[in-house]
């Protein structure tokens, strides 16, 4: 049997250490061993991007992909060079962007990965405008995924990525940032033998009770006002293969908007009566005082664990660091106070 050397293997070799059997070029093998983790590792991915720029971003507000060269670098010799292509993606982003978040079309690839073979495309975000701080929101945006991610499975996972951009409208300008990749839909559907559900029907009484309650503290906690289950705003829906009592589960995303990441660009919707998205604001269900207090003391447990998560993050400066736990502190300061429940979640709850 003939086997060809998957982009999915080679992108999960890239910042995985090089034991003794790897002295030579990397086999088929040797890639199936760690390509099932490709949104579990750590490390960043060290990836070349090379496409025109200058024209992706002119036509940044068209649903148009640019043919572009991705090359993945598993060691210092040894790199392979694949076929993708680039579309713009995100709504405000798209406009205000140099360059707005986007899809890499892996369709004709040539990919062979069998974990990959029904994988059309993925979100990938990178920095919106080439300044430091812009920086730093890309790296906090990706920390948000990674909280959710401590505290339930029902979530997007993702994968830090180095890229360097190199413009083929610009006399090969090369750039080189931080981003992610988003997991698609589908596979985390499948993760967690689940299927998407689609519909405009479907509201905050219809989907799982305790699930929900968890994700509007979440919300609630770093700073996110713009989600609904109606119309699926910055939320997707799952119902799971197999019957039981789960009920259709909200699974949130795109965190740019909240006020743990804090971008300048943000702006709360004029619905909610608040000046900045640092303002919290509660938009999930209303129970019971006793049923909201089991949901902050559930979340009041994962503490510890998130500021441990964002102190060891090495990729973001020390103050940025400080300044997402000081945010994230304030909540859980408040959430003890007594009279939290009467005065910040009962008066705004659905």
């Amino acid at each position: 049997m003939r086997y060809t050397l998957s982009l999915a293997g080679l992108f999960l070799l890239i910042f995985v250490p090089l034991s003794a059997q790897y002295e030579d070029v990397p086999t088929f093998e040797d890639t199936l061993n760690v390509y099932a983790d490709l949104f579990y590792i750590k490390e960043p991915l060290n990836l070349t991007l090379k496409f025109n720029l200058k024209e992706f971003g002119k036509t940044r507000r068209d649903e148009k992909y640019h043919p572009a060269e991705l090359t993945c670098h598993v060691t210092d010799s040894f790199q392979v060079t694949h076929p993708v292509r680039v579309r713009a993606r995100g709504k405000l982003r798209r406009d205000i962007c140099t360059v707005p978040p986007y899809w890499l079309n892996i369709r004709y690839s040539g990919i062979e990965a069998e974990d990959l073979q029904d994988v059309v495309k993925m979100k990938v975000v990178t920095r919106c405008k080439l300044t430091a701080q812009f920086e730093y929101y890309v790296l906090r945006e990706y920390l948000v995924y990674q909280l959710y991610n401590l505290l339930t499975d029902y979530s997007f996972n993702t994968r830090l990525v180095r890229i360097k951009y190199i413009d083929t409208g610009r006399k090969m300008k090369e750039a080189e940032d931080w981003g992610f990749l988003i997991e698609p839909n589908d596979k985390m559907a499948e993760r967690n033998n689940a299927m998407i559900v689609d519909s405009d029907k479907l509201s905050i009484r219809t989907v799982n009770k305790e699930i929900m309650d968890k994700m509007a503290f979440f919300c609630y906690m770093i700073g996110q006002g713009d989600y609904s289950v109606t119309g699926q705003h910055n939320l997707r829906i799952l119902a799971l293969k197999e019957y039981g009592p789960t009920g259709f589960i909200p699974v949130p995303y795109d965190f740019d908007y909240v006020g743990l990441v804090d971008a300048i660009y943000a702006v709360p919707g004029e619905q909610l009566g608040i000046t900045s998205v640092k303002e919290r604001y509660y938009l999930g269900a209303c129970r019971d005082k006793e049923t909201h207090q089991r949901t902050i003391n559930w979340l009041a447990s994962y503490q510890d664990e998130m500021v441990e998560l964002i102190m060891n993050f090495e990729y973001l400066p020390e103050n940025e660091k400080l300044d997402m736990i000081d945010y994230l502190g304030s909540y859980f300061v408040d959430a003890e106070r007594e009279s939290f429940i009467d005065y910040k979640i009962d008066p705004t709850c659905r």
